[in-house]
């Protein structure tokens, strides 16, 4: 089994291209980032705030933009890093989009 990449050079990159909107070869990259900042794992203390930063950017622009599955990976992401230490007593069972 593969390691997930890193989120926090993605998230960086995706920073960077923040400055080319009118760019259209800068967006193409930007939309990639998007796609792998939303489905990546967070296994890490630099993933989960890589993740947040994008859903904190995400949802600065149009909280309507902000993607199910980045929810659901930082959720998983806390829940993997935090353990069982964290109550979920009174919460629907922990799912992750496919």
């Amino acid at each position: 089994m593969s390691k997930p990449a890193s989120l926090m050079p993605l998230f960086l990159a995706y920073q960077q291209l923040a400055g080319c909107a009118e760019c259209e070869p800068a967006d193409r990259l930007r939309g990639g980032l998007e796609q792998l900042l939303a489905a990546g794992e967070v296994v890490s203390a630099d993933d989960l705030f890589a993740k947040a930063r994008y859903l904190q950017d995400c949802g600065r622009i149009d909280p309507s933009l902000i993607p199910m599955e980045a929810l659901d990976t930082l959720v998983a992401g806390v829940a993997l890093l935090l353990g069982p230490g964290l109550s979920q007593a009174g919460t629907a069972p922990l799912t992750v989009a496919a």
